[in-house]
């Protein structure tokens, strides 16, 4: 019985794979975003490492709760087919405490130490990215892409309202970018794994509508997209250089695409989305934080 007990034991290793270390991480950069937008220039270093530490936490629950939502359909994927729930390594109720545990832990972190607000905006993520679309969305509509950004936005939303205590005019941008921001980044890794997800069954709109709807409709999901992060610049929020870095890199996306929309190679077209998107939202995080400083430290 003992050892029965002890090969079922999820392993550290296990454990720390369910939270997605990269995913949290690069959230964690769009948090420091937003609390950089909101702070201008006056960090209150306390409350930055805080609002990192709980909105890690409650990250790291939405990838442990999606990763066993998903545990059926990471069976037929080649790239997630060693995860430990498909794997058998960790089981459903072990993975179920973990999560809940981080949960817990970072709305305790959150709500003692930023604000209600805060919490309630991180608690609405997990509620979109796994009530909604784990769970919905992401199995029965190529438009879970779309529910999945709202999801995706909402950690620039958590340092953002840390620092501000209410959702006003910095908050909505924020929103707005990072949500179209999501929708030609998911579409890139679709493209790049469409072989996986047409064996799990997910209805995606390369599979759906057909990859050459993808390619039609990207130079118009990345122009909304720089659009919407020079936002911040018209309300007053950054300054020149914000504008000047974000147009460069933004157009720079959009020109890509437009240059090989008729690349003959759809893996290498994709993939080269998925770098510029990668480098576009780090820039466009950078600026967010450095460009408010320099200028309200300036004024």
């Amino acid at each position: 019985m003992n050892t029965l007990a002890f090969k079922v034991s999820p392993s550290s290793r296990d454990l720390l794979s369910l939270i997605k270390p990269g995913i949290v991480l690069a959230n964690l950069v769009s948090v420091t975003g937003g609390f950089g937008l909101a702070a201008r220039g006056q960090v209150v270093w306390s409350l930055l490492d805080a609002t990192l530490w709980g909105a890690a936490l409650i990250l790291s629950a939405g990838c442990v709760f999606n990763n066993l939502v998903d545990r059926d359909i990471d069976s037929f994927m080649q790239r997630t087919r060693q995860r430990p729930l498909a794997q058998g390594r960790i089981t459903s109720p072990q993975a179920l405490t973990w999560g809940t545990l981080l949960l817990g832990s970072g709305a305790w972190v959150l709500g003692c130490h930023t604000n209600l607000l805060t919490l309630a905006v991180s608690l609405t993520g997990i509620f979109v990215y796994v009530g909604l679309y784990s769970l919905y969305f992401k199995r029965r509509s190529w438009l879970g892409v779309w529910v999945g950004s709202i999801a995706g936005a909402i950690p620039p939303l958590m340092g953002y309202t840390a620092v501000t205590h209410h959702l006003g005019p910095g908050a909505w941008c924020l929103f707005l970018i990072f949500c179209l921001w999501q929708i030609p980044h998911a579409h890139a890794i679709a493209l790049l794994h469409l072989e996986d997800y047409r064996r799990a069954g997910l209805h995606l709109l390369p599979l759906t509508h057909g990859e050459k709807v993808v390619r039609q409709r990207m130079p118009y999901y990345i122009s909304a997209f720089l659009l919407a992060s020079l936002l911040p610049f018209f309300y007053d929020l950054t300054g020149l250089s914000y504008l000047l870095v974000v147009l460069t890199a933004g157009g720079g996306w959009l020109c890509f695409t437009w240059k090989t929309r008729h690349h003959p190679h759809l893996k290498s077209w994709a993939r080269g989305h998925f770098l510029f998107s990668i480098l576009t939202i780090m820039i466009l995080n950078f600026m967010l934080v450095l460009d408010p400083t320099l200028l309200f430290r300036g004024s």
